[in-house]
Parts: structure tokens; C-alpha cells; sequence
């Protein structure tokens, strides 16, 4: 075997060609490969008529409340119905003791009889005097005082009339009825307390049914409301009321179907709204006066909506937005402007239009000006599916929040 001095030009060649192939081959390994397009899944809008609504908190009241209270001074003597029993008007509810009564209203009787006897003897020496007269059997003086006396007997017996009338009126009073039908609260005097007139209530009834529910509503509706009046969007509310629907704390929808009957005429400087009352039937007394309701309005007839489900609007420091995928596959960032929520979507009023392709999943992958691999979403995905139902003109009424 032959020995080679290190420094010789074969052995430099050999160590030369060796680091060149090293170096190309590491070079070749270090080449950058972009990532491919994340794959996100798209969905493109839902057409379907969807009825315009305003959605409101009230407070539910009574349609009528009455306070009972006494109209004469007297023991209590009998309370005639049972702690919250329904009522009807003209139903017999508390008795004051009637004795008192009863004889100042003999009294007076008799004080009428005493006025007709008086009466009758001035008539008949009315006309005696008279018959005196006509034979100069008399003078003028007394004829005048016979005819006073007369009128004098006349007005005593009006005055002690008016005096049985108001005996009769106060023993009536003794007798407190149900000026309306309703239910009636706890009695709140008991029997053998001496009660006076006009003092403390007795006991108050409410009529439920229908009930009322109370609500404000804001400038800002107030003007959209006009406006869609202006535009003959909506029908004349004097001919045609708003159709109103409530919904409890407990309840997911709007069961409760009733109409708009009455707004106030001003605005409330104070707070910029103004108020407005809807009746709800209530025959089986279900809904009680001071619940905290919810209340949707539906403005005019169904008209034609896009709507994409909830989990694809986001939102920035801008409002809300949607990402939306373009014919290169290049993510876009559209500001939307969104309506009212159906189940589990949203009606989109704004800022896309029934083609796009709405990025449903994979929202956190996808960049705007970024691109992206699409994917369709299921034909049979859950909540595409929901909105064949709660989109529908029919159902659109009672849809969730």
C-alpha cells in the first residue's frame, strides 16, 4: 500500500469533492416548504321570508284594581268571602253592623210622616182662609201668613224626604259589594273592628283577565316604526293593531298572543322613550300582575331574509363581521349588519349576498387575505336543518330570541 503525503493534490481533491457533497446535501434539506391552505368548512346563506319583529322587557299589571273601603263609620260585622276567591260584581263581600242605621232611617221615616201631617193641616187652612176671602171675612195678612206656612210645610216635608233618602243610602253602605269582577286579596280588617269612613282598604280586587303588560319603547324604535308607517311597510296600527307576543322568564318562546292597545302621546324627555300597553287573554288566570315579561312586536308580512348561523359571526373593536371565502379561495372580511336572532341563526340585513361562501368552522385558522382549503358543510348539518322550521313565515312567530 502506498503512502501519500497529506498535502497531496489527490488527497485535497478527494477531501474537496467529499465537503461539496456534504454541502449541497444539506442544502437540499434545509429548502423551506409553505404549510398547505388550512381547510376550513363554508356554508352559503339561507333564503327564506322571515316577518320583521321589535323585541321588548315589560311588567304585567292588572286590567283593573279597586281598593274597597267604607262609605259609613261602624263595627264590622261579617266578612262574606273567602281569602282570593274570585268575585263577581254585585257580590255581597263586607256587612257593617246595620242597627244604627236601620232606626236613623225609621227615624226620618217618621220625620216624613210628621211634614205630610204638618203639611195637610196648612193646606187646609190655606184653603179655609182662602174661602174667608172671597167673603171679606179675612184680611190680607192672613192670608199671606197661611200661605207661608203652607210652603214652609211644603219644604219641610222635601227636606225630611232627602233625609230618608240619605238613612236608606247610608244603611246601604253598610253593605260593601264588589264594584267589579276580579279576584279578591286577604280581607285586611277583621270582624269587631269599628271602621271608618274612607280609612284603611278592606281588601282589593284585581281583574286579570285580560291582563295588561306595560313596556317602554325607545326613540330609536319609535323613528324605525315611523318610518316603516312612511313606507306603508306597516298597516294603519288605529285600523289594524300590532300583533304582540309574550314570553315568561321560564318559557323559550313567545306562546302568549295578544295585541297593542295603547301608547302614550309623547316622547319622556327624561328618558328618551315612551310608553305603550298590550293586552293578553288570560282565562286561566295563569299570568298574575308584576311578572317580568318579554315581548315581541311582528311589523307587517313576511319578507325575503339571508340568514347564517350564529357560530360564524364574530365580532372586533368595528362590530360584527363575517368571513367570507372568494372564488380564489382567499378569505374576505365583511362587515355585517345583523337582524334578529331564529333559533340558531341570524337574520344578516347587511354586507353579504345568497352566493358567498360563509366560513362556519375553522374560524380560528382563517386570515383574512389568507387562503384556504373550502369545504362544504353537511347537507344534513343540525342547524341548517333547524332553519327549514324556524325561518318559515308559520313558525318565524314564535321564534327563540
Amino acid at each position: 500500500m502506498a503512502d501519500f503525503p497529506i498535502h497531496s493534490p489527490r488527497v485535497l481533491l478527494s477531501a474537496g469533492l467529499c465537503l461539496l457533497l456534504v454541502a449541497a446535501g444539506c442544502a437540499e434539506r434545509n429548502e423551506f416548504q409553505p404549510p398547505p391552505p388550512p381547510t376550513v368548512t363554508v356554508s352559503r346563506p339561507i333564503e327564506r321570508e322571515v316577518v320583521e319583529v321589535m323585541d321588548f322587557t315589560g311588567t304585567t299589571r292588572a286590567r283593573s284594581t279597586v281598593e274597597l273601603r267604607a262609605r259609613v263609620t261602624g263595627y264590622l260585622e261579617r266578612i262574606a268571602f273567602q281569602d282570593g276567591a274570585d268575585v263577581s260584581e254585585g257580590d255581597l263581600l263586607f256587612v257593617i253592623e246595620q242597627a244604627p242605621f236601620k232606626a236613623e232611617l225609621a227615624a226620618a221615616e217618621a220625620r216624613v210622616q210628621k211634614a205630610e201631617a204638618t203639611l195637610q193641616l196648612a193646606t187646609a187652612n190655606l184653603e179655609r182662609t182662602l174661602r174667608l176671602q172671597q167673603q171679606n171675612a179675612t184680611t190680607q195678612q192672613q192670608l199671606d201668613v197661611q200661605k207661608a206656612e203652607a210652603a214652609s210645610a211644603q219644604a219641610e216635608l222635601a227636606t225630611a224626604r232627602v233625609a230618608v233618602d240619605q238613612a236608606q243610602l247610608s244603611l246601604n253602605h253598610t253593605e260593601i259589594r264588589a264594584p267589579i269582577s276580579g279576584q279578591i286579596g286577604r280581607h285586611l280588617v277583621d270582624v269587631g273592628n269599628l271602621i271608618s269612613s274612607g280609612s284603611v282598604p278592606l281588601a282589593t280586587i284585581e281583574s286579570i283577565d285580560p291582563i295588561h303588560v306595560y313596556f317602554y319603547i325607545s326613540e330609536a324604535d319609535l323613528l324605525r316604526f315611523m318610518q316603516m308607517l312612511r313606507t306603508h311597510e306597516l298597516p294603519d296600527p288605529r285600523e289594524s293593531p300590532p300583533q304582540m307576543r309574550m314570553g315568561l322568564a321560564n318559557e323559550s318562546d313567545f306562546p302568549h298572543v295578544g295585541q297593542l292597545d295603547y301608547r302614550e302621546l309623547g316622547l319622556d324627555p327624561g328618558t328618551g322613550t315612551v310608553l305603550r300597553r298590550a293586552s293578553f287573554p288570560n282565562d286561566d288566570r295563569t299570568l298574575i300582575p308584576g311578572l317580568f315579561v318579554r315581548l315581541r312586536a311582528e311589523l307587517g308580512s313576511p319578507r325575503p331574509r339571508l340568514l347564517v348561523e350564529d357560530r360564524a359571526i364574530s365580532a372586533d373593536q368595528r362590530g360584527e363581521f363575517l368571513l367570507v371565502v372568494n372564488d380564489q379561495d382567499v378569505v374576505e372580511y365583511r362587515p355585517v349588519k345583523l337582524g334578529r336572532s331564529i333559533g340558531r341563526l341570524r337574520v344578516v340585513e347587511d354586507g353579504i349576498a345568497a352566493a358567498d361562501r360563509v366560513i362556519v368552522n375553522g374560524l380560528q385558522r382563517a386570515r383574512p387575505g389568507a387562503p384556504v382549503t373550502p369545504e362544504e358543510a353537511p347537507a344534513g348539518d343540525a342547524s341548517i336543518a333547524a332553519a327549514d322550521s324556524a325561518a318559515s313565515p308559520a313558525s318565524s312567530n314564535a321564534a327563540d330570541d
